[in-house]
């Protein structure tokens, strides 16, 4: 009998994971059932193999493999309504981390398999990396071949397990994510708030930042995404470069601040050519070129009273969600606090959207607050947001009507920065003066 309950015990989780994974593919195939079992398997096996290898990562990164393919708005690194890299006990429990917003890349349609090769040759090899701590960069650079399929960059420790498997798949126009144990694969993530940036014979630069807590990705000079730490970092002592690739080169250096961009000063107006502009943009949004997303704009001078936020873009046609941050620097590390972070989401029907606020103050998201309106938010639609700072409050406004309002938690002239990510166009951001 004791037999009979220890063995229960021991494949209940299995049974529970296997079943769960059936009740997510019902009404499919049997091919993908029979796949999905495949997953489920592998994944157990991947997270039996970290706990007995790697007991105390396993406890700390309780993050390995979530689902990376449903997208989010609230903050998670400095970003799925379970983003793939950041964990759940650091945000409010309504809120999730909004650095990490996610979608999948669609693979292009025309994209033509040119690759005749294993892409699996290493062209480049840096050995005995050692004292592996936060803030420490690898950038490697080179030229993708005409023919490529695929290339990949790998952190490994001395044991050949994977701490950051970084592959790009270019007729997929996505970028995997992942790590390996004794030969075994985890959960791959290839969610992405950046599109897709790598292309066959132009020059690539990639650079991956070590934190205490993920490693975070620049891909051509934007951040690209995290990866969650599921091994321990500090065991790091190979970088290698696999594939299709050539001229690879690969420094090292310390950061204090990440990504090292030039940012874009965000344009002050009088009230007067605001009310000018105002009667023109509409015409104009349409055909005019958006600006990249996600967006970090710097202010000129300190958001305070008197000043106003003009937001002028448009909605996706699929839309989920978009968020805008206040926040205290345009940095996605050191992880910035936001003193306002607005996210309306769109997942109602007859018009009324959710619209959430927060703020991420010493580490962790505060209370959130949140509000169900009608709203001029409509797919495909250009809208105007406007963010007015009183005395007191900030208060929002969408097409000149009054939809929210968030006291402040913080000192507002803290703002430097605005950030903005998710399911819209960017055309314009204007700071209109007091005068």
């Amino acid at each position: 009998m004791a037999v009979f309950v220890f063995l229960a015990l021991s494949i209940s989780d299995d049974l529970l994971a296997y079943g769960s994974a059936l009740l997510d593919c019902r009404g499919g195939s049997w091919t993908e059932c029979k796949s999905q079992l495949a997953s489920t398997r592998n994944q157990r096996q991947f997270e039996a193999l970290l706990q007995r290898y790697y007991p105390s990562t396993a406890d700390d990164c309780h993050c390995a493999p979530t689902p990376s393919d449903v997208p989010c708005c609230c903050e998670r690194s400095p970003s799925q309504t379970a983003t793939t890299n950041g964990p759940i006990d650091e945000m409010s429990t309504e809120s999730l981390d909004s650095c990490d917003f996610a979608y999948h890349e669609v693979s292009s349609p025309g994209s033509v398999s040119l690759d005749k090769s294993s892409s699996t040759e290493v062209v480049h090899t840096v050995e005995n990396i050692s004292e592996v701590s936060p803030g420490l960069c690898f950038v490697i650079t080179g030229t993708i071949q005409l023919t490529c399929e695929r290339f990949s960059i790998n952190l490994l420790l001395k044991n050949g397990d994977v701490a950051l498997h970084f592959n790009p798949r270019l007729p997929q126009n996505y970028i995997v994510r992942n790590c390996r144990v004794k030969g075994c694969w985890g959960k791959e993530e290839v969610a992405s708030p950046l599109s897709f940036n790598l292309h066959r014979g132009q020059r690539f630069a990639v650079q991956v930042l070590v934190t205490d807590k993920e490693f975070l990705i620049c891909v051509n000079g934007r951040h690209f995404n995290a990866f969650r730490h599921r091994l321990p970092y500090r065991k790091i002592c190979t970088l290698e470069v696999k594939g299709d690739v050539r001229e690879v080169a690969v420094d090292q250096c310390y950061m204090e601040c990440y990504p090292q961009l030039e940012l874009e000063l965000i344009r002050q107006q009088t009230p007067e050519a605001t009310a000018s502009a105002m009667l023109s943009v509409p015409r104009s949004l349409p055909e005019a070129d958006g600006k990249p997303m996600p967006y970090t704009g710097v202010l000129q001078e300190p958001f305070t009273d008197g000043r106003k936020l003009h937001l002028y873009g448009r909605v996706k046609l699929l839309p989920h969600s978009f968020y805008l941050n206040l926040q205290s620097s345009a940095y996605v590390w050191p992880h910035p606090n936001i003193l306002f972070h607005l996210n309306p989401r769109f997942g109602s029907v007859g018009g009324r959207h959710v619209i959430c606020r927060n703020s991420w103050l010493n580490g962790k998201w505060e209370r959130e607050e949140r509000s169900e309106n009608m709203t001029d938010f409509a797919p495909g639609k250009a809208f105007h947001l406007q963010i007015a700072c009183t005395d007191v409050s900030y208060q929002v406004s969408l097409n000149d009507k009054l939809i929210a309002e968030f006291v402040f938690r913080d000192n507002p002239r803290l703002v430097e920065a605005v950030y903005i990510q998710g399911d819209i166009k960017v055309f314009d951001v204007v700071v209109e003066t007091p005068y």
